[in-house]
């Protein structure tokens, strides 16, 4: 550029030099530091030159300065950027750097924004030399290119900075809770390990002050944390695998947090890819996508999670909790079990220790209770001592052992007692009473053992008799009644018992019997259980090889029968247990030493029968599981296996095509096709991928459930035995299955992003080529236009050097004339004039080569403009050519129309021809069978009468055969007269059709104006809505406007109040401060007689009059602050912080004045629903008043203003107060905790201090939406609180002292929809809902007006919310606000949406017209009125419109509910279901979520061709159903919701054979939904659309034409579920080639047609009307793709229409 501007002032220079000459001067011009003389005719020139050097010399000087200053920006950019890459952002040190790596973080911010004004700066000066066209613009364009790449790529690693700030905080946070939890547990295990450490050596106190539950519940404490670090140890970044010294085993992913290119190779933000080398600390060599190698700055890379080490650490510490858990359970049970046994020893050493003496001193209940409270503690002892490690079984022996003595010991002395008792008075009362006494406690002995037998039959010997005898007769005798009372009571219990015995005795043998059968069951049965639960717990998982699968069935199989022929074992058992319970029965309970506790061996018998019926179901389930388990198995290893096989060979034929070398585009171009069909292929294979994931997952769940059913069995077992059983650590199949499937996964992923970044290479590649080549012929067209405009350039500058010798010439013979005076002046004259006209030759010249320039610049503009025309051209070209094409397609779909009739009649024609071809045959057998009877005629002569009769009657009939072959050659000449006559009806409908398409013009211009109108109408109908809306809206403005002026007068009364008080209070204070200037008066001149005493009085007097500051304290938010921090923070001023120090004003008078900042004003306090009704927030979303999130936002503007407010008792409080009175649910608690934060101060990790909402934000505690959301209810409250002096101030003084920062402040002013509606849903700010409620008139605080609970109005399938019709633009905000206001009712929506909600349009039923009646669907088929497939069709047109519709009872129905009715048939209701999931929402297999009727089309859970058929009733009835929400919604509606794309509803809008699929049984054509509904009538009685079936006995003037019924097949894919087509299912080798020439029959797409040229000749076309595809038949006979033997099959019938068409199609592939 400025080599070009040194030759334009050489140029000008030039042309001041010829000038100078001239006029014959001279003079001396720098241009450039360079001295040019210059002799020239004008100093104007020479002007002009200096100008022109200052120019230039300007711009130089203005390019220098801005490159400096550039270069000084790119030099800072790249300093900073230095400093970020060589940064290690692994786990050395984190603690430490973390904190300085922040600040410096915020520092390199703040500098970023300083230097970004900076940088704008320096934008401004470039752009401006860029405008004022610098001639190095190129060179300062490129300069700020480079800025400007640098800065963004600074902004990127900022980003990637912050990110990793995150991460690494989250990292370092995570170990540092992880290592303290570590260490309190250790420190628990210790203290529990201490408080717990007893012996038998313990005293019994000592254990029972033990605390047992406080210490389980500070145990549980910890659960929460441990959970959390759990939890929180899955998204924690990996920092090891950053450092080049630690080395993995393994690779090592990461992840992109930013975009970032090198040379081709590309890797966007979120891609991951494989670290090879990380030895460099800035750079790292990553395979990207694809698999190819970069270098990429590892600030850019992040080692993403999970993280083995986080894992690990949360693992084992959740383990040490629960072993702890598990030791503090050992321990609890070892200390209730040594504090039984305290008790026992203690019982046992009290019974040892009494003597006859003793317990002749105790009362009877107290010795009985002493052995009462023996047993309780000893069966105490028994159950507490399981589990135990304080007594092993020689333990448990010894305490049995001192129980049993104690028992005895006792019992020896009560039978001692009464001897010892009481004395007898005489020796013959004494030796009475011992006998007896003897013989009684024989029997109380005998009791207890198996010699109750003998003793029983001992007592009835001679002595006892004799004893009995003497008693008696000395009982007559007995003067003493007591006594004599006494000996017979006695004598009369012993013979009682005596009777007992004998019955006893012979029960308790029998009982002793059974007891030995029960006994040798139980042992069998046992080892029968023992030995089956052994083999059950061997195995802990399955196997994946399928053999030893099916062998363990076989194992399990074989355990089944064998347990089978055990059951009667098990019967015999029971047996055995119900007899034993029978003879202990017929024993008395009154011999209680007697009795067995049968209850334990019936547990046990129990519990063997239950362990038995076990075993048996745990056989049965892993049978039945291994049965499911084994084709999910062999499933997942075929598909894997040929997938892994696919993958290997695929990856081979992508490294050959990679391998390979470019020499031309036509390589290139070749490469290109190659590699765009394998990325298509392998973009083919994700679904077979996804089916190897589902398999994997299925496999994988199938083996997790089966291995958690064997550990349950075997947990089952250990707790019912008490027996460890034996566990092995294996790995489990399904890990391998999973691992497996994610390596098929990840090989896969690999091979797709190879072959895209491959083929994007290679397409970018060709572009580049195909640029680079238009490049070059461009740039040879520009050369040789500049090589054309040099050569002109040369012959100027020849011509031009040509002038000057003429002028030097000239000038010569001026200087030879010179003594020539006379002729001077002529001479001179002649000079000048030839001067002029060289001078006007130059200018000539300058002007045609700046013509030149204009016409190179012309030309330019003409290239670009005929560029433009052809691109314009060719759009139009294509719109025409698209037109065209439309209009073909018309042409030719009523060529194919018209030409019906004639196939109609050639079918007719055919099928004479074959009746008339079986006549002929039939003929012919007659002619054979007269043979046969003329060879008979020669038998006998009655058979040739018979036959001579018979042969008349042949002759008969012959001749009546004769003479119908006569009439049907008769009728084929008529058929031909019928085709001639067809050709000239064939010209009248081409005329009629055209008068047809000029009416059809008319009617579509007619459409378009009525369009047109009902637009305007529709308009103006908005246009009135919205006006009523508007008024609506004004009107509730003004509402709310009148509460808010309410509620202002009713603040303006108490702040009038409030200065009334203070008016008072200060016209005290004037009367007080004029008697205190009356004696300071009077002081004054008391001081005035005496200075020094003044002087030390008043500097007493202005010591008492200064108040301490520290005692000015106001009441804040939620605590004081002082008169000194309000100053600081401007809420006060200078002069009011004065008057409080001096006493002149007191806190109360100040705290008026400055309320707003103190408390604020009021915020929502409650809902309101009925008058005078008023509800805690949380109450009201208990009662489904409000919506649950709304109701969180209300109260976390609460929380963040400083208190929860309980509007009942006009209470504020904490939040944890008010979630212990209830006001606070506890899901929400730790949400209000934080947003409370907002006022009481967020506290920073790091540095313990203070943090507002604001700050919190920015250090990452919040997200910015949550701080916009507080921030709002603060500022509405009253402005942003400080949380450490707990005031509020003005957003202004917020942002000084850096409460928010600018970007916050910036949001607050925008004033965003930070808070929904709880009743409406809608957005809107806090103001907004402020101004909606109303204060309470007995309290002052606002209440939020809502209904009683949410409204909803009946849908399709279940209840719709008002809200939810407000989204669906089917309701306003005025409807919702007459809701509220109670102006209309749900009712009356409902009635007005009966469309939308319940009511369907399809069409119902048949109207019969030959019977005048009105029939259902599948009555009129069953009937024969409607064939099966039409039926169906209207059928699912109804169940995906809504419901089923009874046309008799005009009853709306359910697909299950019109089964049940007989509405519908069986054999249609699986159909019928699958289209009414089109109402009630398809599920998406992948997610679980409901989706719609079109993306479940999107996903193939649905044939296209199915979906649109009833995607069309559903608009045709109403609209479209929403399944979600379970109503309908226009069409704008669902698109937004993305329900249907625009390609689909162009499919919906364009009446083309493809969507009409419903068949009209009347003319039977193929229409569309709607076309038939048009021909439907209404029942007046019903209102129900009806299509009307017509009499078929009367005749109609209609005009038909012959159409091919098309029938939709669709085959499912048993694998995948997915509905596929007749072709596809073939490809897929799911169905043989015979099926598939059926089915795609039965679809009926192919048709024979035959077209007339203009000549007369005709030509026979087979059409495809569903692909447009067309054969020539003659044409396919000449080219040989079918032989005429091929043809003449098909032309009599032995090849349908389909398999002729099929053959064509395939050998026509083939050829090609």
């Amino acid at each position: 550029m400025l080599e070009q501007e040194w030759e334009n002032l050489q140029v000008h220079s030039m042309e001041a030099q010829i000038k100078n000459r001239k006029t014959g001067t001279s003079s001396l011009l720098v241009i450039n530091d360079t001295p040019v003389c210059v002799t020239g005719l004008s100093v104007t020139h020479t002007i002009l030159f200096q100008r022109m050097s200052i120019t230039r010399t300007k711009q130089l000087q203005d390019l220098q300065r801005i490159i400096e200053e550039i270069s000084r920006e790119i030099m800072w950019v790249n300093e900073r950027e230095e400093e970020e890459l060589v940064f290690d952002w692994g786990d050395k040190n984190i603690d430490a750097y973390i904190p300085k790596k922040q600040e410096s973080y915020s520092k390199l911010m703040r500098d970023l924004e300083e230097k970004e004004k900076e940088l704008n700066k320096v934008k401004l000066k470039a752009e401006g030399l860029l405008k004022s066209n610098h001639p190095a613009s190129d060179k300062i364009e490129a300069y700020m290119d480079t800025l400007q790449t640098q800065w963004s790529w600074l902004l990127q690693i900022t980003k990637c900075i912050d990110v990793h700030l995150k991460e690494n905080a989250a990292y370092s946070q995570f170990f540092k809770e992880a290592n303290e939890t570590n260490l309190k547990l250790q420190k628990q295990h210790e203290a529990i390990r201490q408080k717990f450490s007893c012996d038998r050596s313990t005293p019994l106190d000592n254990l029972l002050e033990i605390e047992f539950e406080e210490e389980k519940e500070r145990i549980m404490e910890n659960k929460r944390q441990v959970q959390l670090l759990v939890n929180k140890s899955k998204s924690i970044v990996r920092l090891k695998p950053r450092n080049p010294e630690d080395k993995s085993s393994s690779q090592v992913m990461v992840q992109a947090l930013c975009d970032f290119k090198q040379d081709q190779k590309v890797i966007l933000k979120g891609n991951e890819g494989i670290l090879k080398d990380n030895s460099q600390r800035s750079k790292w060599l990553v395979t990207g996508p694809g698999g190819l190698d970069m270098l990429i700055p590892s600030v850019c890379l992040l080692v993403p999670p999970p993280n083995p080490l986080s894992i690990t650490l949360a693992n084992k510490n959740e383990q040490y909790y629960e072993a702890i858990l598990g030791i503090w359970n050992q321990l609890f049970i070892n200390i209730k079990s040594l504090i039984s046994w305290q008790y026992c020893v203690r019982d046992i050493t009290r019974i040892n220790s009494l003597t006859i003496s003793m317990l002749a001193k105790m009362r009877p209940e107290e010795y009985r209770n002493i052995i009462r409270s023996l047993e309780t503690h000893y069966q105490e002892f028994q159950r507490n001592c399981l589990g135990s490690e304080m007594f092993g079984d020689e333990d448990k022996k010894n305490i049995e052992t001192g129980y049993t003595s104690a028992q005895a010991h006792y019992d020896k002395l009560v039978i001692q007692l009464p001897a010892y008792s009481e004395y007898l008075s005489t020796c013959f009362y004494y030796s009475l009473w011992v006998p007896l006494l003897n013989t009684s406690l024989t029997l109380n002995c005998s009791k207890s053992g198996i010699f109750i037998i003998f003793h029983g039959k001992s007592m009835q010997n001679d002595a006892y008799i004799k004893l009995k005898a003497k008693i008696q007769s000395q009982l007559q005798n007995m003067t003493d009644a007591d006594k004599a009372k006494f000996l017979q009571a006695e004598l009369d219990f012993i013979n009682q018992k005596l009777r007992t015995l004998e019955g006893f005795s012979s029960s308790y043998l029998e009982r002793l019997k059974a007891l030995r059968a029960l006994f040798q069951c139980m042992i069998q049965a046992e080892d029968t259980i023992k030995v089956h639960e052994a083999r059950l717990t061997e195995k802990e998982t399955t196997s994946l090889d399928p053999n030893q699968v099916e062998e363990y069935k076989a194992t399990l199989k074989q355990m089944k029968a064998d347990l089978e022929q055990k059951r009667d074992l098990f019967n015999a058992m029971e047996s055995q247990l119900s007899n034993t319970v029978h003879w202990n029965e017929q024993i008395s309970q009154s011999f209680h030493k007697c009795d067995v506790d049968l209850s334990k061996y019936s547990e046990l018998v129990g519990q063997m029968s239950d362990r038995w019926h076990r075993i048996l179901a745990q056989i049965n389930t892993r049978t039945q599981d291994m049965e499911k388990y084994l084709p999910i198995l062999r499933r997942y290893l075929q598909t894997s296996s040929t997938l892994s096989t696919w993958i290997d060979d695929t990856r081979q034929r992508q490294d050959n095509l990679q391998v390979a070398k470019f020499d031309d585009v036509k390589i290139v171009m070749e490469q290109l096709n190659q590699q765009k069909m394998l990325n298509s292929e392998i973009k083919a294979k994700r679904e077979d991928v996804e089916d190897v994931q589902r398999d994997a997952d299925t496999c994988a769940g199938s083996i997790k459930d089966y291995e958690l059913q064997l550990a349950s069995y075997g947990a089952g077992l250990e707790t019912l035995l008490n027996i460890p059983v034996r566990k092995t650590l294996l790995q489990s199949p399904s890990t391998i299955v999973s691992q497996e499937a994610a390596n098929l996964q990840t090989r896969y992923i690999e091979l797709l992003t190879r072959s895209g970044d491959y083929h994007k290479f290679l397409g970018e590649m060709l572009k580049n080529s195909e640029e680079l080549k238009m490049r070059n012929t461009r740039i040879d067209l520009l050369e040789e236009e500049l090589r054309i405009l040099r050569g002109e350039i040369q012959d100027r500058s020849v011509k031009n050097k040509s002038l000057e010798d003429a002028i030097g010439r000239y000038q010569l013979e001026l200087s030879q004339s010179k003594d020539q005076l006379l002729t001077m002046e002529e001479v001179k004259r002649t000079q000048a004039m030839q001067c002029n006209a060289t001078k006007e030759d130059l200018n000539s010249t300058f002007n045609q080569v700046k013509d030149l320039n204009e016409q190179v610049a012309r030309l330019t503009y003409q290239i670009d403009e005929e560029k433009r025309m052809r691109r314009l051209a060719e759009e139009r070209y294509t719109n025409q050519q698209a037109e065209y094409e439309l209009v073909i397609r018309k042409r030719q779909k009523e060529l194919e129309e018209i030409n019906w009739a004639k196939i109609d009649i050639e079918k007719t024609i055919k099928d004479k021809e074959r009746e008339i071809e079986r006549l002929r045959r039939q003929l012919e057998d007659e002619m054979a069978r007269q043979r046969e009877i003329e060879s008979e005629l020669s038998k006998t002569s009655n058979m040739i009468h018979n036959s001579q009769t018979h042969y008349n009657e042949l002759l008969q009939e012959k001749e009546g055969l004769l003479l119908k072959i006569k009439m049907l050659e008769q009728d084929k000449s008529k058929l031909q007269r019928y085709e001639d006559e067809l050709n000239r009806i064939k010209v009248t409908l081409e005329s009629e059709q055209r008068q047809k398409q000029r009416l059809q013009d008319e009617n579509m211009q007619i459409s378009r104006d009525f369009s047109y109108w009902k637009s305007q109408y529709e308009l103006k109908e908005e246009q009135v809505r919205k006006c009523t809306s508007d008024k609506d809206a004004t009107e509730r403005e003004r509402n709310s406007l009148k509460n808010e002026i309410a509620r202002l007068m009713s603040e303006l009364r108490m702040v009038d109040d409030r200065y009334k008080l203070r008016l008072n209070s200060t016209e005290k204070e004037i009367a007080d401060l004029k008697l205190t200037k009356d004696s300071l008066e009077r002081e004054l001149r008391k001081l005035n007689q005496h200075p020094d005493v003044s002087s030390k009085q008043t500097q007493t007097s202005d010591n008492e009059i200064m108040v301490d500051s520290s005692k000015l304290l106001f009441d804040g938010i939620r605590k004081k602050v002082s008169a000194n921090q309000l100053f600081d923070c401007g809420v006060i001023d200078k002069s009011t912080l004065n008057q409080l120090l001096k006493g002149q004003k007191t806190v109360q008078d100040v705290a008026v004045d400055i309320q707003l900042n103190l408390k604020g004003t009021s915020v929502i306090a409650g809902i309101t629903g009925r008058p005078q009704e008023k509800m805690p927030i949380t109450e009201a979303k208990k009662k489904n008043v409000i919506t649950p999130e709304g109701a969180t936002m209300l109260l976390e503007a609460q929380a963040a203003t400083g208190h929860i407010i309980d509007p009942r008792v006009n209470e504020k409080m904490a939040v944890d107060v008010a979630y212990s009175k209830g006001l606070v649910d506890a899901e929400d608690r730790d949400t209000l905790i934080r947003a409370e934060c907002a006022s009481t101060g967020f506290i920073d990790p790091h540095t313990g201090k203070l943090l507002s909402v604001g700050q919190a934000m920015k250090k990452g505690q919040i997200n910015k939406e949550t701080a916009l959301r507080l921030l709002q209810a603060q500022e509405a409250a009253g402005g942003i609180v400080d949380p450490v002096l707990s005031v509020f101030l003005p957003k202004d003084v917020a942002l000084d002292r850096s409460l928010i920062d600018e970007d916050l402040y910036r949001a607050l002013n925008k004033k965003p929809t930070c808070y929904i509606d709880p009743v409406t849903q809608e957005k809107q700010t806090y103001i907004d809902l402020k101004l909606k409620s109303r204060p309470d008139p007995s309290t002052g605080l606002l209440l939020f007006p809502a209904l009683e609970k949410p409204l909803t109005v009946q849908g399709l399938r279940g209840e719709v919310s008002i809200s939810e019709l407000v989204d669906a633009n089917l309701l306003g905000s005025v409807d919702v606000d007459g809701l509220r206001e109670g102006r209309i009712t749900s009712t009356d929506i409902e009635n007005r949406l009966r469309s939308y909600l319940r009511g369907s349009t399809c069409i119902a039923g048949i109207y019969d017209e030959a019977k005048n009646r009105t029939v259902s669907f599948y009555k009129a088929m069953k009937e024969g009125l409607l064939r099966p497939g039409t039926t169906l069709e209207l059928l699912e047109a109804q169940a995906a419109s809504g419901f089923i519709i009874d046309p008799v009872n005009n009853q709306y129905l359910t697909v299950e509910e019109a089964t049940q009715k007989d509405l519908v048939g069986r054999e249609f209701k699986d159909k019928l279901l699958s289209a009414e999931r089109a109402v009630t929402g398809y599920k998406d297999p992948l997610t679980g979520t409901i989706i719609s009727l079109f993306q479940a089309m999107e996903k193939g859970l649905i044939e296209k061709g199915h979906g649109i058929r009833l995607l069309e009733a559903q608009i045709a009835s109403g609209g479209i159903i929403d399944p979600k929400h379970s109503h309908r919604i226009d069409v704008d509606v669902a698109y937004k919701r993305k329900y249907f794309d625009k390609e689909m509803n162009d499919i919906l809008s364009y009446e083309g054979d493809d969507t009409k699929g419903f068949f009209d049984p009347n003319t039977e054509e193929n229409l569309t939904y709607l076309q038939l509904k048009k021909r439907c009538i209404t029942d007046e009685s019903t209102g129900l659309v009806l299509l009307p079936l017509r009499d078929k006995t009367k005749q109609y003037k209609t005009t038909q034409k012959k159409t091919l019924r098309k029938r939709r097949v669709v085959i499912v894919d048993p694998d995948t579920k997915k509905e596929m087509t007749v072709q596809e299912a073939y490809e897929k080798q799911l169905i043989d080639y015979e099926t598939y020439v059926e089915l795609s029959g039965q679809e009926s797409e192919w048709e024979e047609i035959t077209i007339t040229g203009s000549d007369g000749s005709t030509r026979f076309v087979i059409i495809d009307r569903k692909t447009g595809i067309q054969h020539d038949i003659q044409d396919s006979l000449n080219r040989g793709i079918i032989d005429q033997a091929t043809f003449d099959k098909y032309r009599s019938g032995s090849l349908t229409l389909t398999q002729f068409a099929d053959t064509i199609t395939r050998k026509t592939k083939g050829v090609t």
